[in-house]
């Protein structure tokens, strides 16, 4: 009787002590994976074959080789980039969604009034600024101006209509020009495109005298002859073309640029931001990476996460006060 109380007793207590073990194990948290332990997907808002898709996909490709996952580019066009922008701020916070951003999408479209008032930079957490670049102001060339300064001066006589075409409404190439008009005093009419090549086409063809364009759209027919530039958009001289004279020689408070860079959903851990920002800095550091920016008319930047955000920051107070005084919309 006693050892058949015993066996009894140590079965009980054999059992209690694996539901106690059972319990336990429940209870302890899963242990993290490291990161990145699977593929990540880079959302961009642009066609396949442009510009920002070409930056995407090379920054991907060795950025996946470094991290030794892939990099999946998936496109979703429409809205400016906004598509690609409002599944990237929906994707979980996990460093597994990356969005390529540009400085349109981050300082133009929120205060866009007829736009869905969905505000990129209050949704997502900056990365790394990539790289950037000027607009240059070209002219046909019949027209009888050969600087910045020219120009005003043939604006203000009104002696013949101006106009500039731009690639859209709420780009930064429109509002380079509205900034020209203001800062000089004279009036332009503004013709938008639907792309920067529509719009160098028609001056070529003289349907229009002037245009906002980037670098690499421009350069190549004003070294040829077929047009002419009458200056550069960035706060200084732009390093890749040392003898085009910037704007701000003659209006000092004169600066847009053009940039592009990577952002993350709101509350994405800070150890994956860092991880992301230290290796898209070594990326932007190598020679074959600025070799290839400087063919695509590109100034690497790189940086810290708060380096982006203060540049996001200053740009959208800047181009917000722009767009609401012209009542600019969405497109």
């Amino acid at each position: 009787m006693i050892s058949g109380k015993l066996v009894r007793a140590k079965a009980c207590i054999l059992g209690v002590a694996t539901a106690a073990l059972a319990l336990s194990a429940i209870a302890l948290p899963a242990k993290a994976q490291p990161y990145p332990s699977r593929s990540i997907t880079m959302l961009v808002g642009y066609s396949a074959g442009g510009q920002a898709d070409a930056l995407a996909r090379i920054v991907g490709k060795q950025l996946g080789e470094n991290l030794k996952v892939s990099v999946v580019i998936e496109n979703k066009t429409g809205a400016n980039g906004m598509i690609a922008a409002q599944a990237a701020a929906r994707a979980e916070p996990d460093g597994y969604s990356i969005l390529m951003v540009t400085d349109a999408m981050v300082t133009i479209d929120p205060h866009l009034a007829t736009s869905n008032h969905f505000d990129l930079s209050k949704a997502m957490e900056p990365v790394v600024s990539v790289a950037w670049s000027p607009l240059l102001l070209a002219a046909a060339n019949n027209v009888p101006a050969n600087s910045v300064a020219e120009l005003v001066a043939l604006g203000k006589q009104k002696t013949q209509n101006l106009s500039f075409g731009s690639s859209g409404s709420s780009t930064p190439h429109r509002l380079a020009g509205e900034m020209l008009q203001k800062y000089g005093g004279f009036t332009m009419t503004h013709i938008p495109y639907k792309g920067t090549a529509a719009s160098v086409n028609d001056l070529l063809g003289g349907q229009i005298p002037l245009l906002f364009g980037a670098p690499t759209a421009v350069e190549p027919l004003a070294t040829a002859g077929k047009i002419k530039v009458l200056g550069v958009t960035s706060e200084k001289r732009f390093p890749l073309l040392p003898n085009v004279p910037a704007i701000s020689e003659t209006f000092p408070q004169f600066k847009i640029i053009s940039y592009i860079g990577f952002m993350l959903p709101r509350n994405t851990p800070r150890p994956v931001i860092a991880t992301l920002n230290k290796e898209v800095n070594q990326i932007l550091a190598t020679d074959t990476m600025r070799a290839w920016l400087d063919k695509q008319g590109m100034v690497a930047v790189g940086g810290m996460p708060d380096d982006f955000r203060r540049q996001i920051e200053v740009d959208y107070q800047a181009r917000g006060e722009l767009v609401r005084a012209l009542g600019i919309t969405a497109e």
